[in-house]
């Protein structure tokens, strides 16, 4: 019964098998016989005619069904033709190859059909209307096939599309926007010019530069900044600042209170590339950081990039800011001047010759001496001889059109610090003592750049670069005591620097609207100072010390290569990928590094962006400095055959969206950032190694950081109301070999929590108001538990040297957090413009209006034998501080 069953079973398996598979050979057979009827062989004379009496002919004879528009086919006409066996695909392809149609085969039947169009290059550049001033970030929308593309850093836009004609739509922040259609050819050059929109005044106007939705972009942590927006935020003593801008964003924090350092996702401030139309700026501020070196008149734009670097950006560990100023009115001869409380400044630009060449020229100067002199005489004990505190800087700009597809431009900048205070104290009686003391400071920046832009095709843009960039510092102390009879003189000296000189090409291709290709070189060389040290004592005119600490000049060679594809890879992800190379040859050392960089974006339900990124960054520079300000005391190094080069690795992820109706833009972001090879001050060390003979390099120790945290951005850019709230929530740590222990430690850096409110108001149409509240928790700060009295050697440390000193214990760095700053600045513009097309602008601000008592530095009180507490002393730099100032364009 078994066998019986399993035959039957077998049979029943072989039955199904056979049927299929003489299904399986009846349909391709019924296939073959398909394609052959559709594609039989004819023998036929087709005379000069239209297309649609052809098409009719040849269904008669093939008895093969035609779809087509009788509307698309009846006006176009065909030679004669004669053709013998020859294939119905055949004779189609001969008939049609001199028409705009093709054939498709669809369900057994023939679609004639419009061949599908050649793709269309619309390329060229975007400039404002008035002035010719090329114009950076401009959406340029094709609504129709869903494609758009922006003006890049030099106004150059290029878009490839399959269609004779579009309609493309421009929007700029402060123009009218533009909506025409474009016949477009094979290559289309056309040079768009926006209208200023003259409802509004440029100074108190706020709105979108990108029309591109922020959840559609691939680029995170990058922050677009236009010149105005600085210009309608609270002034410090009249003078609007990019550098304090910027610290009111997510990510961004300020060292000491009124400094202009920017301290980006737990970095230190020479972890940030500032370009200023593409060279790098070493030192970007003034009067000891109160000011930055930007004269915001002289201002384009300014982009902030805080991690998901694109590959075109290297050298620097936490963020990119790059500045371009203005290029200069190729039209029309005007300017504009500002009188603040503690500085002027002038601007003019127009066309050398028009529509062909034209300039800029800013200039800035302080008179804070002018303004403090009274005030410092009467705060000191000795008489004040000599006292001199001014800041001046210069940008300059001309650019020269050379043809349609070339234009030359020359840039410099170029900014200087001084000052100077001389004493005198003299008391005949009944010593006979006299005091002078000279003390003299210097510093500043010079940058300068050659620039041509070239069109090599409809697709292809290259920008070639010269430049050269010198930050220099100088300080000389002298002091000459004469007490009893003796005379005893001191002298310091010390000078450091770096300079650049380099040359760099880019190239910008853009085949598709799904691909933007940038690609790139770039040379430089640098020349470190890191400090040459002078010191003297004489004694009656006879020399008791005279060293020179000479840190000899370090020359390093830096180049860089890099690539990098931001691609739409579908409607909904969209993708980001470089990778840059870079190498630096310094002392017979080579090092080089591969930097991979990746961002991508994917729409997720609710229309909401998930972006994420990935940047590995590498540093061949150091800034040895002891505090949180950045002053020009600070020196820059290389990195040697001792000091490695930093480097990082930073991952990100966040989500993004415009919300409520598109009238505000959200983004949410979480970072993770480790850092390889930071330098410190090794305890107790600073640059001043002159009584030891030691170098620079035997004070540092390098170790690693580590920050992370979580950054808020609510950002609304239209409307009366403009403005955002940003909010940080961050960690920052150091692990150092030779500091701290070798333990981990918050760095000094390290605030939990930073919040920022800034509002826009526009009262009226000449009147807006400004408002920035700021939150930042404790920072740490190190306090000794203890102190303990020691007594010198007196014989190596004979005379005045041998007096007794304190050893302070201390079991950690930044061991205690102090107090919470928090301010409020408010700001009003009265703006008028009159008959004559001039306008003028009043503003009245207000610094610190509700006079928190935020401390600038802290002083402790020293331990006594009869207590066990210490207590802090902390001297407020900046209370209530009204200011105003007057700008007028004319």
């Amino acid at each position: 019964m078994n066998c019986i069953t399993n035959r039957q079973a077998g049979k029943g398996k072989v039955l199904p098998r056979l049927f299929n598979l003489t299904m399986l050979l009846f349909f391709f057979s019924w296939q073959i016989t398909q394609a052959q009827e559709t594609n039989p062989r004819l023998s036929i004379n087709i005379p000069a005619t239209t297309l649609d009496v052809a098409l009719r002919l040849l269904e008669q004879q093939s008895k093969v069904t035609f779809s087509y528009e009788n509307t698309r086919v009846r006006s176009i006409t065909i030679k004669a033709r004669h053709f013998t066996d020859a294939s119905l695909e055949t004779i189609l392809k001969e008939i049609l190859e001199d028409t705009k149609m093709t054939f498709l085969r669809k369900n057994g039947n023939i679609l004639i059909v419009p061949r599908p169009k050649q793709p269309g290059t619309l390329s060229g550049y975007v400039e404002d209307q008035a002035s010719g001033e090329r114009l950076i970030g401009v959406s340029l929308a094709v609504p129709e096939f869903q494609a758009g593309t922006t003006s890049n850093n030099f106004g150059f836009f290029s878009i490839t599309l399959p269609a004779d004609s579009i309609r493309i739509r421009l929007s700029y922040m402060g123009y009218q926007r533009v909506d025409t259609m474009i016949e477009l050819k094979n290559d289309t050059r056309l040079n768009f010019k926006l209208v200023p929109d003259n409802r509004l005044l440029d100074v108190v106007t706020v709105r979108a530069s990108r029309e591109e939705r922020i959840q559609e972009s691939s680029q995170m942590s990058m922050i677009n900044l236009p010149a105005s927006q600085i210009a309608a935020m609270p002034r410090f003593f009249g003078e609007a600042d990019l550098l304090k801008t910027l610290q009111l964003l997510p990510g961004v924090k300020q060292g000491t209170e009124g400094t202009s350092a920017l301290l980006v996702r737990g970095g230190t401030p020479d972890q940030n590339l500032i370009l200023l139309d593409g060279a790098p700026l070493y030192n970007p501020s003034h009067l000891l950081g109160i000011f930055s070196t930007f004269n915001t008149s002289a201002l384009k734009d300014v982009t902030l990039y805080k991690g998901a670097f694109p590959a075109r950006y290297g050298g620097r560990l936490s963020s990119v800011v790059d500045v371009s100023t203005k290029d200069g009115d190729m039209r029309e001869l005007h300017g504009d001047f500002t009188i603040g409380l503690l500085a002027s400044q002038i601007t003019v630009e127009g066309p050398i010759k028009k529509d062909k060449t034209s300039f800029i020229v800013s200039g800035r100067r302080t008179y804070t001496d002018l303004v403090a002199r009274p005030f410092i005489k009467g705060s000191f004990d000795r008489e004040v001889d000599k006292f001199i505190m001014y800041f001046y800087d210069v940008n300059a700009k001309v650019q020269h059109v050379i043809s349609d597809k070339d234009r030359l431009f020359f840039s410099l900048y170029h900014g200087r610090d001084k000052m100077r205070v001389s004493e005198k104290l003299e008391v005949k009686e009944p010593d006979n003592y006299r005091s002078e003391s000279d003390l003299l400071i210097q510093w500043g920046n010079t940058t300068s750049t050659v620039r041509w832009n070239h069109i090599f095709s409809k697709n292809l843009f290259a920008n070639t670069m010269l430049l050269g960039s010198r930050y220099e510092f100088k300080t000389r102390t002298f002091n000459e005591n004469l007490y009893q009879g003796e005379m005893i003189a001191d002298k310091l000296q010390l000078n450091s620097g770096i300079q650049d000189y380099g040359a760099k090409i880019d190239f910008d291709y853009r085949p598709r609207p799904a691909h933007t290709i940038r690609m790139g070189t770039s040379y430089m060389f640098r020349l470190f100072t890191p400090g040459t040290i002078r010191q003297s004592q004489t004694a009656n005119g006879a020399v008791i010390v005279d060293s020179t600490s000479d840190n000899q000049r370090i020359k390093g060679s830096e180049i860089d290569l890099y690539a990098e594809d931001d691609w739409t890879i579908h409607k909904k992800f969209k993708l980001n990928a470089g990778l840059h190379w870079s190498g630096f040859l310094v002392q017979g050392r080579f090092y080089n590094s591969l930097q991979p960089r990746l961002s991508m974006r994917y729409l997720l339900p609710g229309d909401w962006g998930l972006k994420a990124s990935y940047s590995r960054m590498t540093q061949y520079i150091h800034l040895l400095a002891n505090n949180s300000v950045t002053l020009p005391t600070d020196l820059w190094v290389p990195a040697t055959k001792r000091i490695l080069p930093q480097q990082s690795d930073q991952y990100a992820i966040g989500i993004a969206r415009n919300v409520f109706r598109n009238k505000f833009e959200l983004s949410v972001e979480g970072y993770y950032k480790r850092m390889q090879n930071v330098i410190e001050y090794k305890e107790g060390a600073d640059y001043i190694t002159s009584s030891r003979n030691e170098s620079w390099q035997d004070q540092v120790t390098n170790g690693v950081g580590e920050a992370y945290g979580l950054e808020v951005l609510l950002q609304k850019k239209t409307g009366r109301f403009t403005g955002w709230m940003a909010y940080t929530l961050a960690w920052s740590y150091r692990t150092l070999p030779e500091v701290n222990f070798g333990k981990k430690f918050p760095y000094k850096y390290d605030r939990r929590h930073d919040l920022h409110l800034v509002g826009m108001y526009k009262l009226r149409k000449n009147i807006e108001l400004t408002g920035v509240w700021t939150y930042q928790s404790a920072q740490p700060y190190t306090v000794p538990l203890a102190e303990y009295e020691v007594v010198r050697d007196p014989v190596r440390y004979p005379g005045w040297y041998g007096t007794n000193a304190d050893v302070e214990y201390i079991n950690g760095r930044n061991n205690v957090r102090i107090a919470a700053y928090h301010r409020l600045d408010l700001g009003v513009n009265f703006i008028r413009q009159k008959r004559n097309g001039n306008v003028r602008t009043w503003n009245i601000s207000v610094l610190n209006a509700y006079n928190k008592k935020n401390a600038f530095y802290y002083l402790l009180n020293r331990y006594r034998a009869d207590q066990t507490e210490a207590t802090l002393t902390g001297t407020t730099l900046l209370p209530i501080m009204p200011s105003f100032s007057y700008n007028l364009k004319f």
